[in-house]
């Protein structure tokens, strides 16, 4: 009895710590980013509410048996992919201070994990950027309007970079079908009255994140 409480107390406690860690940094990041960067007034979501959904994060992950150091992986790619997430929706805007990190972290996290394959990375940061720059600007000449915002790109070559090559095309097709259920879903709210840009930022968040948890599951 004694050693399945410790059990659960070594497998509990990294996760406590590091859902707190989370939340005070997702809560500072909020708060800084848009009145330094943007102008705009700070972003205040509660800290107990961000700590909980950490919190119940982590406890899955651990649940499903990831390796600690998955785990801390993991934490990192939502300790940026959370605010940017937030930022998106609230500003529009995707700051270069948290992608750029996240596309690093990205690239160490391929090089380091058993698994991980910096190769792949590398190919699926600059297949993705290169590929989206240059349909989108063909389109762009076509129409004559802006399309997808470069902090867009800069967002899927960061989250590719987690993913690798494999990954690239599901996760495209993942993350287009999201914004576009976004976009109806606006329509149908009425808050869409003509075409209209939308954030794409939390589409291209949670197709990653669905990717990113699948491609490191234990089983």
């Amino acid at each position: 009895m004694i050693d399945t409480a410790n059990g659960m107390l070594v497998l509990i406690l990294p996760v406590i710590v590091l859902s707190l860690l989370s939340a005070w940094l997702t809560t500072q990041l909020l708060r800084y980013i848009p009145v330094r960067y943007f102008d705009l007034p700070s972003i205040v979501i509660s800290f107990n509410r961000i700590w909980a959904g950490y919190f119940v994060l982590g406890g899955i992950v651990v649940l499903q048996g990831y390796p600690f150091f998955t785990l801390v992986f993991l934490f990192l790619f939502f300790n940026f992919g959370l605010p940017l997430w937030v930022i998106d929706i609230k500003t529009g805007y995707l700051p270069n201070i948290l992608t750029y990190p996240l596309l690093l972290l990205g690239v160490l996290f391929q090089w380091i994990m058993p698994t991980g394959n910096i190769l792949s990375a590398m190919y699926a940061l600059i297949f993705s950027y290169i590929g989206l720059e240059v349909i989108t600007t063909l389109v762009e000449k076509l129409r004559r309007r802006p399309q997808m915002g470069r902090g867009d790109f800069k967002l899927i070559a960061a989250c590719s970079a987690w993913l690798g090559i494999f990954y690239l095309p599901y996760f495209l097709g993942l993350a287009a079908s999201l914004g576009l259920l976004h976009f109806l879903w606006l329509i149908w709210r009425g808050k869409q009255k003509v075409v209209q840009s939308i954030p794409f930022g939390p589409a291209i968040m949670c197709s990653a994140s669905f990717w990113l948890l699948l491609s490191v599951h234990p089983n």
